[in-house]
């Protein structure tokens, strides 16, 4: 008697006239066996390969998004059959089919385009009905693209409208940085180590949403701790900022104006370190600190409000190439499906300065 228990196949009895049959269906089931672990080998190393090319080497991030088996499977129309969700989705991302990501003119989805994305006007300072917004701090933000590239984002702050929210904000870009918690700064006594969140130390466009807003913030105050110090790592010792505990005072203020034009820039409603879920720790609770939206929509910020804007064209023009820049694909890198990530070329802040805008006209 042949019998099939839980993926194995033994024989209490067999007779002579049956082996045949029995050997036919042994070899089948090897091979079925070895076709499933082929396929799972293959889902587990795409699931892999993508966040570790993409934090060693921008080449290896590049080479491994979308290549030849993706291309392949959508011309034969087979892509579900043969496991390749990057192909079904539709990105076209490396192997030799994609761009160069430092080409102004490199897609998100890894095609040439023609001319690159043109960049629109800058917002004008009038809230919704008509009043002006007095714009009453500026914030000079240099970043560099890569290796080869750099432009400067240049952000009016609506003070008068948002006092609250734009002190945050300006703690954050400043010299001193934001302190959420004064017990962690004078927790000497127990041995702990603490820092204020700077966006100056260890500060990066952390978030793109293809054409639609890009997000600065801290990926890690640890790492970004340790880095300033020179050091690995931050060590047990340290304990990261917590999040803001004047939420209900910074909630109160509503958005200065409504998302409806490119260049306005928009925190979370309870102020920063309060993007997305809660579950994030407090050590990565400042990523989506603050973002700049590339095209206006109010349907997508229901959860923001504005607080300021760019004030200039060439700040307009450089956050529409920050905004089309090649992403990461997938939830950082991990999940296929989604163009929104963090910028395949590292987009790092090199000079940060804020100045009191005088100007009365």
């Amino acid at each position: 008697m042949l019998v099939v228990s839980a993926g194995r196949i033994t024989d209490d009895a067999i007779s002579s006239d049956s082996s045949s049959v029995l050997h036919s269906r042994i070899d089948s089931h090897k091979k079925t066996n070895a076709q499933n672990i082929e396929r799972r080998r293959l889902i587990v190393s795409s699931l892999i390969t993508i966040p570790f090319a993409a934090a060693n080497s921008e080449c290896m991030a590049v080479q491994r998004a979308v290549g030849s088996a993706e291309q392949a499977c959508r011309e034969a129309g087979n892509c579900l059959e043969k496991l390749e969700l990057d192909g079904l989705i539709g990105w076209n991302w490396g192997g030799k089919n994609r761009c160069d990501p430092s080409d102004i003119r490199c897609g998100v989805d890894g095609t040439l385009r023609t001319t690159a994305i043109p960049a629109k006007a800058a917002p004008l300072s009038i809230s919704d009905d008509g009043n002006l917004l007095k714009i009453t701090d500026i914030i000079n933000i240099r970043l560099s693209i890569g290796k080869k590239e750099s432009g400067t984002l240049r952000i009016g702050l609506y003070g008068e409208k948002c006092p609250k929210s734009v002190e945050q904000l300006l703690a954050f870009c400043g010299d001193q940085g934001l302190v959420t918690s004064e017990r962690l700064m004078n927790a000497n006594g127990f041995d702990l180590i603490t820092a204020p969140i700077r966006l100056r130390s260890g500060g990066i466009l952390s978030m793109i949403y293809p054409e639609k807003r890009v997000e600065f913030g801290i990926l890690s105050q640890s790492k970004a701790y340790a880095k300033s110090k020179r050091l690995s790592k931050a060590g047990e010792d340290f304990v990261a900022q917590p999040r803001p505990t004047n939420a209900d005072q910074i909630g109160k203020e509503k958005s200065a104006r409504s998302h409806k034009v490119a260049g306005l820039v928009s925190i979370p409603n309870n102020g920063l370190g309060y993007a997305g879920t809660l579950l994030a720790t407090d050590d990565e609770a400042f990523v989506e600190s603050f973002g700049i939206i590339a095209s206006g929509d109010e349907t997508l910020y229901s959860s923001r409000k504005v607080i300021g804007q760019l004030i200039d064209e060439e700040s307009m023009a450089f956050l529409s190439r920050l905004s089309s820049l090649a992403t990461v694909k997938g939830l950082k890198g991990f999940l296929p499906g989604l163009t929104n990530g963090p910028p395949l070329l590292p987009v790092i802040i090199t000079d940060l300065s804020i100045q009191i805008n005088d100007d009365t006209s």
